[in-house]
């Protein structure tokens, strides 16, 4: 149960890495002003699915090390 719950929170914090990542370059990123732009203006419609699902991964492993603990 262990190595689960440390999977989880590593493939989470690794999400919620490469989400802000994403974020921030999506943010310096050169844009044409004429052209369609590479990401959505909508923050939410980028990043909540990435920073949900990261956080949802965290949730669990934290949720599984902490029940491990207890038995």
């Amino acid at each position: 149960m262990t190595t689960v719950s440390n999977l989880l929170l590593f493939i989470g914090l690794a999400m919620l890495a490469i989400a802000a990542g994403l974020n921030a370059y999506s943010g310096y990123a050169p844009a044409d002003p004429n052209s369609t732009p590479l990401f959505s203006p909508l923050w939410w419609t980028r990043w909540f699915p990435l920073y949900a699902s990261g956080a949802a991964l965290l949730v669990v492993g934290l949720v599984l090390r902490l029940a491990d603990k207890t038995r």
